[in-house]
């Protein structure tokens, strides 16, 4: 299905213009003396966890350092120029399969190490690097302690850490204290507006299905496909906005999540669709295991792989990768009420996201477990 970019289009210019008649007024926005002056070596912004931080003006700021793989989403999208490395916790940022969807320009950039994963950052490559602002990224709602954890980066570093939220709700916020920051309110307008269209369409077709009708959904992690997240998880959002019932009567675990759960309770769970974590081993045992083959999901064929490249689709990074996610799932669960031709909005999503043009071939070989026959 070719989308008709009139409708975002049209959003794009609104959003624009808004941010420019709110220029002085929003929380994110650029304050001080020196904000209006094009002269300016610095600005004073306010990032979204309500911090007052001090960075270079936007035509001075050049290097700008992710601390995680969350904010480094969120700064590939809008200006992959300004990163100056970009946070792994392996030695190489990005792996060959990532690379051939994701734009050259970052493909040999340096790894000056992640918050993410239980990693650590490199303080000493951070200060050789001459980065001059840290982007922090969280995996929800901005809370006191990732705030409180920013204004001890910064201390220790003396390098401004601005704070962007996770929360799949906050896009807006997020992109809007981008493009302040880097000069770039026409893109942020623009990727709010695609990011916005693509949230409007989902949840319309969700609004549809009545709760009890929704499609029952199993999230299978880990190497057996035995650990998973309940509806009250973080990890589940994409899933619960694009209308699945997510059937995991299970507690949500802190920290990486996978809450371990037996063969017994998703037999007895019986889900109509299987949603397989990406990288995982589990989708070819669950597709081939006599025990999985008594559930509904697997007689009907319906079980599917999670994209993961260059990010996964629908879970970590907790980012705006996940938006591609919402098209995903809910084609998947309502193919009658969302019919798109997935290959074709994920060429269109990869283009205006990635910055990369994937051809018809290709999207098909890296989405073949992830697609109905």
């Amino acid at each position: 299905m070719k989308r008709n970019l009139k409708p975002v289009i049209l959003a794009a210019l609104l959003v624009l213009a808004l941010l420019l008649l709110t220029a002085c007024g929003q929380s994110t926005s650029a304050t001080g003396p020196g904000a209006a002056d094009s002269k300016a070596e610095t600005v004073e912004i306010t990032d979204v966890g309500g911090r007052k931080v001090t960075v270079p003006a936007p035509d001075k700021l050049e290097r700008v350092y992710p601390t995680g793989t969350n904010s480094l989403v969120a700064l590939y999208t809008i200006a992959p120029d300004k990163m100056t490395a970009a946070p792994n916790t392996a030695p190489n940022p990005f792996s060959e399969g990532q690379k051939k969807f994701l734009h050259p320009s970052v493909h040999d950039l340096p790894n000056f190490g992640t918050q993410s994963g239980n990693g650590t950052l490199n303080l000493e490559a951070i200060k050789a690097g001459d980065v001059q602002v840290l982007l922090g990224g969280t995996v929800g709602k901005v809370t006191q302690n990732d705030i409180s954890s920013a204004d001890e980066l910064q201390a220790q570093l003396q390098i401004p850490v601005v704070l962007i939220s996770g929360d799949m709700d906050d896009f807006a916020q997020t992109y809007e204290l981008l493009g302040r920051m880097l000069g770039r309110e026409e893109e942020a307008a623009k990727l709010t507006a695609y990011c916005q269209d693509i949230m409007e369409q989902v949840t319309a077709v969700a609004a549809q299905i009545p709760p009890a009708e929704r499609t029952a959904l199993y999230y299978a992690e880990g190497a057996d496909g035995l650990a998973t997240e309940p509806p009250h998880s973080s990890r589940s959002v994409v899933f619960n906005k694009a209308g699945a019932r997510n059937i995991a009567e299970v507690e949500a675990l802190s920290g990486f999540g996978q809450t371990a759960v037996s063969m017994e309770q998703v037999l007895n769970w019986n889900p109509e669709v299987i949603i397989v974590q990406g990288g995982s081993d589990a989708y070819k045992k669950i597709k081939t295991d006599s025990n999985w083959s008594k559930i509904d999901a697997v007689k009907n064929g319906r079980v599917y792989k999670m994209p993961d490249t260059p990010f996964s689709w629908a879970d970590r990074p907790p980012s705006v990768n996940r938006f591609i996610g919402l098209h995903w799932i809910a084609y998947l669960l309502y193919p009658d009420l969302y019919n798109i031709d997935m290959i074709d909005v994920a060429q269109d999503y990869y283009q205006v996201m990635y910055h990369v043009d994937i051809s018809r071939a290709d999207m098909e070989e890296l989405l073949k477990e992830s697609l109905p026959n």
